[in-house]
């Protein structure tokens, strides 16, 4: 069995992450709220500008749930490079360097 996630990037997810790591001291000098703002503003653009995508959703037993999701996700606001990507397990095994043991691996693949 599957697993489908929704990977992408929103407007309201990169205002979080902006607001969580926008520091509020520059140096020594603190900033005020406004410029704190602004920061936390142009940090946020510069996110939406990049090609970053991060996993947006829960997992889903199947596609249409992630399409559903998707739907949900360009009537709340602005996103981009929404797509649905499915855990695969690949053939070879992933060895650890400390251990030699080797562990299942699994990547995210775009659904066709």
């Amino acid at each position: 069995m599957s697993t489908f996630a929704v990977f992408g990037m929103t407007e309201h997810y990169a205002r979080e992450e902006a607001r969580k790591k926008t520091p509020t001291v520059v140096g020594k000098i603190e900033l005020t709220e406004q410029q704190w703002l602004a920061a936390v503003e142009a940090r946020s653009q510069k996110t939406m500008n990049s090609a970053r995508v991060v996993q947006l959703s829960h997992l889903f037993d199947a596609p249409q749930f992630a399409e559903q999701y998707i739907e949900l996700l360009r009537k709340a606001g602005k996103a981009r490079d929404l797509k649905i990507r499915a855990k695969v397990k690949l053939d070879k095994p992933a060895t650890t360097t400390r251990t030699k043991k080797k562990a299942p691996s699994a990547e995210w693949r775009d659904v066709a």
